[in-house]
């Protein structure tokens, strides 16, 4: 994964991170998601415990094309490779079964959590900027 549209994509998504502290970026359609819910994979760690950005951009290419990231409270940018959802009830339910602990709901910029998955330290209900 290293020809000239990927690393153009990477770049991309880089300088977005360095100036967002949330965001999610439709990588095919080269557009940010600003409505409806995002529901993360379970996307493989690399090394430091955090998934690669080109390993979530590579899941991304092969399913939903979404790409979000956070700034978690050490200030480390969190990417996800992620689903789309216009309805909680299946975004929810998708979380659950990929082990996540919420879904962000970008209409109301918040953390929803889901239930009955253990809620990791590092989640923020800050709105993004």
């Amino acid at each position: 994964m290293a020809d000239a549209a990927t690393t153009l994509l990477l770049e991309r998504l880089r300088a977005i991170a360095s100036r967002k502290q949330r965001f999610s970026y439709d990588v095919r359609g080269n557009s940010y998601v600003t409505s409806d819910l995002i529901a993360a994979y379970n996307v493989p760690v690399g090394k430091e415990g955090l998934p690669d950005l080109e390993k979530v951009l590579e899941h991304a290419l092969d399913n939903d094309a979404i790409v979000s990231g956070y700034r978690n409270e050490d200030g480390k940018i969190i990417y996800t490779s992620c689903r789309l959802f216009t309805d909680a009830p299946n975004a929810l339910n998708f979380a659950k079964a990929q082990g996540q602990s919420s879904v962000y709901n970008w209409n109301r910029w918040a953390e929803v959590l889901v239930e009955g998955v253990e809620v990791p330290n590092s989640i923020s209900t800050e709105r993004p900027t």
